[in-house]
């Protein structure tokens, strides 16, 4: 794999019994971090992928079960201190490895609030977390988050509404461009009446069902740093 190095980072786990210390390495490839606003805080993890032997997932399934903290560090940065919170949710799973008899543990933990992000769920909530910038895929979340009446080409315009009302900010993210996008559905109701009134957006005239057209790679596209502003203009097309 070209650049390999680059692409994935590094969990680490310990704890501390009275007589022993339990320290557990994996490697990671998907990673979602609120980090905190200032050094001495710990950041919120949403997403982890990671990639180890049994005895490594084991363990790591019951740390973050019990909502432990873990020492996470991406390509050329530095660790992170960060955790999944309590009711993480978790998926585990085999990789077949080319070369290796026994193939692979792969192990994916959510965050409590991104798995309330799913269509229908929570629909009081005020933040969702999403695992990318594209705007056809950001309107596309939060419309199925809440119930929203929308179409793909009101978009770019709810991308510049999320901009100029600072409702949306970039977070960090491995092998993703993840951001956290701020309201609920009355406050989007209210933006696009607004909007419709003053022929912002407009409503189609043809009837039928709708079509997204939402990037397929969005996962493998690179990072976006912490503190770079999400793209406002519309993506390329990649139906899923």
């Amino acid at each position: 794999m070209h650049n390999a190095h680059e692409r994935f980072g590094t969990l680490e786990f310990v704890k501390r019994a009275k007589d022993t210390t339990t320290r557990v390495r994996v490697y990671v490839d998907r990673v979602v971090l609120e980090t905190a606003k200032d050094e001495r805080g710990q950041a919120a993890a949403h997403l982890v992928s990671m990639i180890g032997g049994d005895a490594e997932i084991g363990a790591l399934w019951a740390a973050v079960t019990e909502g432990a903290l873990f020492h996470i560090q991406l390509p050329r940065g530095v660790p992170i201190a960060a955790s999944l919170g309590l009711e993480a949710q978790c998926v585990r799973g085999r990789v077949a490895v080319p070369g290796r008899k026994r193939p692979a543990r792969h192990f994916v933990a959510l965050s409590a609030e991104l798995a309330k992000t799913k269509p229908g769920a929570d629909r009081e909530g005020i933040r969702t977390v999403l695992c990318d910038d594209d705007p056809a895929f950001v309107l596309y979340r939060v419309a199925s988050r809440y119930g929203l009446p929308v179409v793909p080409e009101w978009a770019p315009w709810f991308m510049r509404e999320l901009n100029q009302r600072k409702a949306i900010r970039p977070l960090t993210g491995l092998g993703c461009s993840p951001v956290l996008v701020s309201g609920n559905k009355p406050t989007f109701l209210k933006w696009i009446g607004k909007a419709l009134r003053a022929e912002l957006i407009r409503i189609p005239n043809e009837n039928g069902s709708i079509t997204w057209n939402l990037p397929g790679n969005f996962l493998e596209r690179p990072t976006l740093s912490e503190g770079e502003a999400p793209r406002s203009g519309p993506s390329a097309s990649a139906a899923v």
